[in-house]
């Protein structure tokens, strides 16, 4: 039965293919005698408001690349993780319900939560702190902006690496909208993507939009017969704007994102230690169950083969206040006022096998081995006020950011966490309350037509209190919780300048050299565990240095971006891992590890060399190693053996940072063909190439990605309406296998990992009014 759903499934797809042809053809013979219109073509330039003004991207000096609404449909694009491949320099990958962004070589590097990003996301200017909110899906936007380098002096949190923005749709004075059919794939996808907004009142404006995601899953639970990685998300947006005078703008926004689906588990990759017997480094799926029944890993890499089926519940929602007042010609006022609710249940079978025995205990009882339970609930408020001042010669933004974040997170590994009936054998529960402050302003001051010069600075105060309940058992004494647990705060405080300078010597070219530093927060990792001899949970804040000179030049139908960077990261949160006595006999603890630097240059062109052609083409050259970094490896498997705890740590230094492919090319042409109905047919294809990138500090080949090429391609048609839409698109035409993330996991001895999408295609009907 099986196979012949999927089979109607393709039928079906091809026909739609078909007649959707069928359709444009006679139109596509009918424009060979067409000659192209010669007027030069709207929309070249991108407006930005990267620096809390808006301003040309080529006027920007700073390293920003900014991707439109038509380039994220163009490919259907509906997550963070499908920017890696239209941006340079910008890494994603994902393990554990965590999303880790890296820019430059700086991102996340820890699995449990409390620690920050280290590259920043905003949805219309609101931070949103947590990693695991980050996950989700982008719909109705005008556009998303990465700021690469650290932007603490115009962003108030956290933004070491870069920061992405999100830009939502908004409310206009016509009526408008759209409704968008997707419908495609060997997964079957069937997605919906809508809006309307325009007037409702004199002064009143409206706006709404949704989404709807239902996707058959990428592989199957082997064990149980059931789909995994699939899809089953909705996302709502609403703005309602009011316009009491031409001064005064208020705009109400409430957001809603669901998913419920068996997606994000860990996929088997490897044995942790080949050719070993013995129970204490023998993976799980190498062991026989208490029936006589040898464990297996899944067949497939995109499968599992666990004893329970993953689960993947979360909800998060937002209540956003922004006012904006122009108290003068030079001068208006911003206020944003936000709450979030986030709450995710995630649970996997944390083996990866079908083995039915208890690793840490090292039983032969028949019961699930290392499920993984791992409940995490967030609250944030946060307030930031404004002052934008515009005039000939100066252009500058100060602000004041509060933010207070409560998170709270249960993570459990045992036999049955699920239903609590001999729970787990490790606990890492916890709470972390956050309260922070932070004043930053940002100057420019034109002191000629020519020459500006940037000044800027942010004063950071933030204080954590962690409160935990951990502990971890063994056969023998069962769970028992650490005799000692944390409950303690600890206060930070920073001042981050920066300065730079801008030249303009013609009004095509401008040329910028910008110095800052950068500081994420101190924090405590939820459920770190504490010893007799520990005498704090607490890392200290991470802080960079960097250094960036660039040059853009924009004429015509021509725009092109350098820029050459350095910087410096030192007291690096990075996990160290060190041995415990009794299995599974290693474990890691967050700790200021590692220094860090990184050099680069990153080359963008956009260039319309004849009209209906668009070529968009960036380069990005990364080289980010470690100076300093001494850590045991949890691949060795010297150490689970006699003396294991006594090995020293390697030294890192030399071996490069997380997620930091050396090379990335993106190249995206696009030709629009006009018909003599007046319809238009748009070819666009995207090419984008990483080089190898590791997922561990140890650069151990087992944990990376290898280059990889990805190909995305689309065949647009757009009636003569000018509303009605049929694009033909496709993701990883190649069908490349590529590893998002990897973890090294103690308790089955196995090294895990998450997979991006496979190839996906299908069809997307819109139509605009």
């Amino acid at each position: 039965m099986k196979i012949n759903r999927a089979s109607a499934r393709l039928l079906a797809h091809a026909s739609l293919v078909a007649a959707t042809f069928a359709v444009a053809q006679p139109a596509l013979a009918q424009s060979a005698d067409v000659q192209a219109d010669a007027s030069a073509e709207d929309g070249n330039e991108i407006i930005v408001t990267a620096q809390k003004r808006a301003q040309s991207l080529s006027d920007v000096s700073l390293s920003v690349a900014a991707v439109g609404t038509e380039q994220l449909a163009a490919n259907n694009t509906v997550n963070l993780e499908g920017l890696q491949t239209l941006v340079p320099s910008i890494s994603f990958g994902n393990d554990f319900n965590f999303a880790k962004l890296f820019i430059r070589g700086i991102g996340l590097s820890s699995s449990l939560p409390g620690v920050d990003p280290s590259v920043a996301l905003h949805v219309d200017g609101v931070v949103v702190s947590l990693a695991q909110a980050q996950l989700g899906s982008m719909f109705d936007l005008e556009r998303v902006e990465v700021l690469r380098g650290p932007q603490g002096t115009l962003y108030g949190r956290n933004a070491t690496g870069g920061a992405v923005n999100l830009i939502t749709a908004k409310p206009t004075d016509t009526l408008d909208g759209y409704v968008r059919q997707t419908i495609g794939g060997d997964a079957l996808l069937i997605q919906t993507d809508a809006a309307i907004g325009g007037p409702i009142a004199e002064g009143v404006r409206a706006r709404l939009a949704v989404q709807r995601i239902h996707r058959d899953g990428y592989g199957i639970n082997e064990y149980t017969g059931n789909e995994i990685d699939n899809a089953n998300q909705w996302s709502v947006r609403g703005h309602l704007q009011f316009l009491p005078t031409d001064k005064l703008s208020i705009l109400l926004t409430g957001e809603l994102h669901t998913e419920d689906d068996r997606s994000l588990a860990v996929k088997f990759r490897e044995v942790s230690f080949p050719g070993t017997s013995t129970a204490s480094l023998t993976a799980l799926g190498q062991r026989t169950n208490a029936d006589g029944s040898q464990a297996s890993f899944a067949k497939n890499v995109r499968n599992l083969n666990t004893n329970f089926d993953p689960i993947n519940d979360r909800k998060q929602y937002a209540f956003t206040g922004i006012v904006d007042y122009d108290a003068s010609d030079a001068v208006s006022l911003k206020s944003l006022t936000t709450y979030r609710n986030f709450r995710a249940i995630f649970f996997h079978d944390f083996d990866m096998s079908s083995y039915r025995g208890y690793p840490l205990a090292e039983t032969t009882s028949v019961r699930t081995s290392a499920n993984h339970w791992q409940p995490v609930f967030q609250h944030q408020f946060s307030q930031e006020l404004q002052a934008n001042v515009e005039t000939d010669k100066l252009h500058a933004v100060v602000a004041a950011f509060y933010l207070k974040e409560k998170i709270r997170v249960e993570n459990h590994i045992g036999y049955d966490v699920l239903t609590n009936t001999d729970p787990y054998r490790v606990q890492f529960d916890g709470k972390l309350d956050v309260e922070t402050w932070a004043a930053f302003a940002n100057v420019t001051y034109d002191l000629s037509d020519q020459f500006s010069i940037k000044l800027g600075g942010r004063y950071s105060w933030e204080k954590r209190h962690i409160n935990n309940n951990s502990g971890i058992g063994t056969a023998a004494t069962g769970f028992v919780l650490d005799p000692l647990q944390w409950n303690t705060s600890k206060t930070w405080t920073d001042f981050s300048p920066s300065a730079g300078f801008e030249f303009r010597p013609n009004d095509d070219v401008m040329a910028y050299f910008n110095w800052s530093r950068g500081f994420k927060s101190g924090t405590a990792e939820i459920g770190s565990r504490r010893s007799a001899t520990a005498t704090t949970p607490f890392v200290n804040p991470e802080k960079v240095e960097a250094f960036e000179g660039g040059v853009k030049y924009s004429a015509g139908s021509m725009q092109a971006n350098l820029a050459v960077f350095y910087h410096k990261l030192k007291n690096g949160q990075f996990q160290r891992t060190f041995p415990i006595p009794n299995p599974p006999f290693f474990a890691s603890a967050l700790e200021n590890a590692a220094e860090s630097r990184a050099y680069g240059a990153e080359f963008e062109l956009r260039w319309r060399p004849v009209q209906g052609l668009s070529l968009d083409a960036s380069a990005a050259y990364l080289n980010s190693k470690f100076t300093k970094f001494f850590s045991k490896n949890p691949l060795n498997a010297a150490l689970f053996g006699p003396g294991g705890s006594s090995l020293p740590d390697e030294d890192l230094s030399g071996n490069y940072t997380r997620m930091s492919p050396k090379w990335t090319f993106n190249f995206n042409p696009t030709y629009q063909v006009p018909l003599n109905s007046g319809a238009s047919v748009t070819l666009g294809a995207n090419v984008s190439y990483r080089s190898k990138q590791y997922h561990t500090e140890f650069n151990d080949d087992r944990m990376a990605a290898d280059s990889y090429a990805m190909v995305d391609a689309n065949v647009k048609y757009r009636h003569s309406d000018d509303r009605t839409s049929v694009n033909l698109w496709v993701r990883n035409l190649t069908d490349k296998l590529v590893w998002a993330g990897s973890y090294a996991v103690a308790t089955s001895r196995t090294i895990g990992g998450t997979l991006m999408p496979p190839r996906t295609y299908g069809v997307t009907l819109g139509y605009e009014f």
